[in-house]
């Protein structure tokens, strides 16, 4: 046993390498710190909205959000488990470890539990810092540290569940697994969803918490038959038979290690668009939308998005008879969020696969601005009728005449051109920085946190991202009147519409100027 102890810590510190590898040591932004930074301001945020309650009804604010955070980790937990667990026990270079050597998997199964430790722990004293502002001043410490506890043994009990669910699910059946991630995926993105209309129309996290103890019973039940008990019976069976545990576990990382040698992709016939005039376009834009079709990950994606759409009717239900430019700020930011969070890497890796094709572009002398606006044509369009989808979803929420959906639509659609225009321009500047060559399809995921290339431009994702995003928001800011810093019209608009135009043409002239045509 000491040996699989020993073992356990090693890969538990293999993966604590890794990450600090990839966060802080081998990233020019310091992902780390941004991540963390990030981390901390949600967490502001949500203690800004969680007043304290009275000291006679400390109690009872404290009981509810003992409820809300035991919740909260447990369904953090449980998807860790398996999301995570999926991508780190079958697939890395770690896994053929007990295959080529004499290590038992039961190190690997508690190595990956041990690695993910100061990770959950941080998270949750983020989480218990933000609810214990629930509770007055006199029992605040206290009652941090008490939520601490809770949230972290809720999560550490819940990821072992998660780790159960993966295991069988392996087992028995393999071919679907990856329909978990999609589960999990779009039910977290509804939840956070549901929180940020909850707290952008008023709502309270000590509100909550007192819904949290009127049905505590009903929540701490579910937790305990969902995670409680499943990630108990594997801690208790990783204790007494163990080899029960190693076996299904072996047997199905096996099976998947099958599917994938046998996996075969079925893409279905090619098409070409029905456009005359500009072969360019047409060709360029046929194999765009094509790929998008035959991808798999585009159904995922197209289920997160039917979940933020799902948001925007609710928010468009609480924002009925509010004004134009508040619903602008409701129903159009979380249209643009579904479609963010959904597809937004559309237009920040629009020019990933470019390296590869850009020869044969120059030998059929595809003039340069015409494959630009093709690339640009390619991604606009079908997030412009995403949008439309679910503007069309939040009017109807909201009970909007014919007259008012259009002008919400228009000022939406207006806040995505230019977000689309931002973000192309932020991607073109940083063309150069992604790789020339695609990863092979059966390569195995780097454990050290990836290549050097890799760690050398993960700086650029970062400088692509917050380009859409500003260049995005920007605009629905000045549409929706500038709320949360008030501007004079004619500056807000100034700077909604120049800066993104100012990205997509300083962007598309260094590409020109750095990119090896």
């Amino acid at each position: 046993m000491n040996g699989v102890l020993a073992l356990s810590l090693a890969i538990a510190r293999s993966g604590w390498q890794a990450s600090w590898n990839r966060m802080f040591r081998f990233s020019r932004m310091k992902a780390g710190l941004i991540w963390l930074a990030l981390q901390g301001l949600a967490a502001y945020l949500v203690a800004r909205r969680a007043p304290a309650m009275a000291p006679d009804a400390a109690e009872a604010g404290l009981v509810g959000a003992v409820a809300l955070i035991a919740a909260q980790m447990g369904w953090f937990g449980i998807m860790g488990g398996f999301s995570r667990g999926q991508a780190q026990l079958y697939q890395g270079l770690l896994v053929p470890l007990f295959q080529l050597t004499p290590a038992r998997p039961l190190a690997f199964l508690l190595g990956r539990v041990i690695e993910s430790l100061p990770t959950r722990l941080w998270t949750t004293l983020l989480w218990a810092w933000a609810y214990s502002s629930i509770v007055p001043p006199p029992g605040r410490w206290p009652a941090l540290a008490l939520l601490w506890l809770v949230g972290a043994a809720a999560g550490v009990v819940a990821h072992l569940a998660g780790l159960l669910l993966l295991t069988f699910w392996g087992r028995f059946h393999p071919r679907t697994m990856r329909h978990g991630n999609t589960i999990f995926g779009v039910l977290t993105m509804a939840l956070i969803t549901a929180a940020i209309i909850y707290l952008s129309t008023g709502g309270t996290a000590t509100e909550l918490a007192l819904v949290m103890r009127a049905g505590r019973r009903a929540v701490l039940t579910t937790l305990a038959a969902v995670a409680g008990v499943p990630g108990l019976l594997l801690a208790a069976t990783l204790l007494v038979r163990p080899e029960w545990v190693e076996e299904h576990y072996r047997q199905g990382l096996y099976r998947v290690l099958e599917l994938n040698d046998q996996d075969t992709d079925r893409p279905g016939r090619s098409f070409w668009l029905p456009l005359r005039g500009d072969g360019v376009l047409r060709a360029v834009l046929s194999r765009e939308w094509l790929q998008l079709a035959r991808s798999k990950m585009t159904r995922t994606q197209l289920l997160i998005f039917v979940a933020g759409a799902v948001g925007v009717w609710f928010a468009g239900r609480a924002a009925a008879g509010q004004p134009a430019a508040r619903l602008v700020g409701s129903v159009g930011a979380l249209s643009l969020l579904a479609w963010f969070n959904a597809f937004g890497h559309w237009v920040s890796r629009v020019f990933q696969q470019e390296r590869v094709t850009i020869a044969l572009y120059r030998l059929a002398a595809v003039p340069t601005p015409r494959l630009i606006a093709a690339k640009l044509i390619a991604v606009a369009v079908p997030s412009g009728l995403l949008v439309a989808v679910a503007v069309a979803v939040g009017s109807v929420a909201a009970r909007l005449s014919l007259a008012g959906a259009v002008a919400l639509l228009l000022r939406t659609e207006l806040a995505l051109l230019f977000g689309v225009m931002g973000g192309f321009g932020a991607a073109a500047a940083f063309a150069s920085q992604d790789p020339e060559e695609p990863e092979a399809p059966g390569a195995p995921q780097a454990e050290q946190g990836g290549s050097a290339l890799a760690q050398s431009s993960a700086w650029s994702a970062l400088a692509r991202t917050i380009g859409l995003t500003l260049s995005t928001a920007l605009p629905l800011w000045a549409a929706a009147g500038t709320p949360w810093l008030p501007a004079p019209a004619p500056l807000a608009w100034a700077l909604a519409l120049g800066l993104p135009l100012a990205l997509l043409v300083g962007g598309v002239w260094v590409m020109l100027r750095t990119w090896r045509w």
